[in-house]
């Protein structure tokens, strides 16, 4: 694939991640005012239960995918054992995890969770079918995995948008049309989810044609899980590690610091879009190439993304007050404020830190990544109480940034893709100091912050243009372009 196709993935990628986030604003409301709040609090939960029971992926999804692109296109049988084993598997473990999703569900639904008494009967009914959704969900994510191994990023992002936008439309329709019971929600989601399935299995078998359905490989099994327990070990980690700090915030704060601290961490998590989108994009060609080759398409995207990330979180940084004030009120702006500027700059470093983390992955090192999550708990944890002690939540903030900090350099030098070309980063990391500096010293009008945030963009444009070369090109292409559509038109 060129690096012109390679662009277009990255393209496809952040749409596939930004339409199902302006989908998802625009039906909640609707939801609300269609089935309840009661109702639509116990899809969320559900919800919930079903991020929490797809750790059982064991990492197969990304070790298969991993596998099936560096095999050669040609050799259809071994692309086969590997693609049906891990389906297999997958269904297999999707059925027992539905099957404790769907005990431990009852339970909490049932004794735990306080539901409206004309609710309750609704609810234990229509449970098990979003416990049937796991083994479905666990099968998308492998041929999802399949799809994109081939660099087919269009193909996957399409199914991906149509079932996303699906999941919330068709649910919310059906409520409409026959009711709003979660007799009505719950299977039609699970209906969307299904025929995801079925379109992604059909378009695989197309590419990998022929596909030899039945086969089985338990070598294949022990590969997978060999390099797939590594990759659940940080799938599983690493969100524990940026949410448990909320009930951290609770048990010292109060319940009310929760939600002052998890709206600028939502904002922090979704403003990763891009880094997010990036390594996707990058990991089936850096599983594929050698080394060598995958080290250095890590060093030059690591200047291009920080200075494009930063290009969006400096103004965001500078910004995030006003947003706050005009958004949800000047109370809530004025006690979180100082947490989205530190927050927005700890996602900016963490977004860089995607690509040493993919590339370790990619490269057949998932243990390396597992095991700096797994040394990080502790001293975590016990910065993150010490410094809520002293700061409140600006110091939960500060102690998950610092910890993000530490990982980026950690995941760099063990990957070993520091060299001179990362001086370039010097000056963006300046700026993004400055910034949040700035915000958080210097008393800004809304007006005032809109205009520090514009001069911020020029700033880091300028920087990007200066100091990173991939910018410079990138530049110099658009300006020809444009050029060119006005010399013509």
């Amino acid at each position: 694939m060129s690096k012109r196709n390679l662009s277009s993935g990255f393209i496809f990628n952040i749409i596939g991640a930004v339409v199902p986030i302006i989908i998802s604003l625009a039906v909640v409301p609707l939801y609300i005012h269609g089935i309840g709040l009661p109702r639509y609090g116990i899809v969320t939960l559900c919800w919930v239960f079903l991020g929490y029971f797809e750790f059982l992926d064991f990492g197969m999804s990304r070790a298969s995918s991993n596998a099936l692109a560096k095999l050669p296109p040609d050799d259809t049988f071994t692309r086969s054992r590997v693609l049906m084993t891990a389906i297999y598997t997958n269904l297999a473990l999707g059925i027992i995890g539905g099957i404790a999703m769907l005990l431990v569900g009852h339970v909490i639904f049932s004794d735990f969770i306080k539901i409206p008494d004309d609710l309750k009967s609704e609810v234990i009914a229509a449970y098990p079918w979003m416990a049937a959704m796991l083994p479905l969900g666990m099968i998308g994510s492998v041929l999802k995995g399949a799809i994109e191994a081939h660099e087919r990023f269009a193909l996957s992002n399409t199914l991906n948008v149509l079932s996303n936008v699906g999941g919330q439309v068709v649910p919310l329709a059906s409520a409409f049309i026959w009711s709003p019971s979660l007799l009505v929600v719950l299977p039609a989601l699970v209906a969307v989810r299904l025929f995801y399935v079925v379109a992604s299995f059909y378009q695989i078998m197309k590419i990998e044609r022929p596909l030899h359905v039945m086969v089985f490989d338990r070598v294949w099994l022990r590969k997978l899980f060999g390099y797939g327990s590594w990759v659940s070990v940080s799938n599983l980690l690493n969100p524990l590690l940026d949410t448990t700090n909320q009930v951290v915030i609770g048990s010292i704060l109060g319940s009310g610091a929760v939600a002052n601290y998890s709206v600028p961490m939502n904002l922090a998590m979704r403003s990763q879009i891009v880094a997010t989108a990036l390594a996707r994009t990058l990991f089936p060609r850096m599983s594929r190439v050698s080394r060598v080759e995958a080290m250095e398409i890590t060093q030059n995207t690591a200047g291009t993304l920080a200075y494009g990330f930063g290009i969006i979180s400096g103004p965001a940084i500078l910004f995030s007050s006003s947003f706050l004030h005009l958004w949800i009120g000047a109370r809530f702006a004025a006690e979180s404020a100082t947490v989205a500027q530190i927050l927005l700059f700890g996602a900016w470093i963490n977004g860089v830190a995607f690509l040493p983390y993919n590339f370790l992955q990619a490269q057949g090192r998932p243990n390396i990544t597992a095991k700096i999550s797994l040394i990080e708990i502790l001293p975590f944890f016990a910065v993150l109480y010490q410094l809520i002690q002293w700061m409140g939540l600006a110091g939960a903030a500060l102690a998950w940034t610092l910890r993000v900090s530490i990982n980026c350099i950690a995941l760099f030098l063990l990957s070993g893709c520091i060299d001179h070309k990362q001086k370039r980063l010097l000056p963006v990391i300046g700026l993004m100091l400055i910034c949040t500096l700035v915000s958080i010293l210097v008393p800004m009008t809304i007006i005032q912050s809109l205009l520090a945030s514009l001069l911020s963009f020029l700033a880091f444009s300028v920087a990007a243009i200066v100091f990173d070369p991939s910018s410079k090109r990138i530049f110099i292409q658009v300006s020809k372009k444009v050029f060119r559509s006005k010399r013509f038109s």
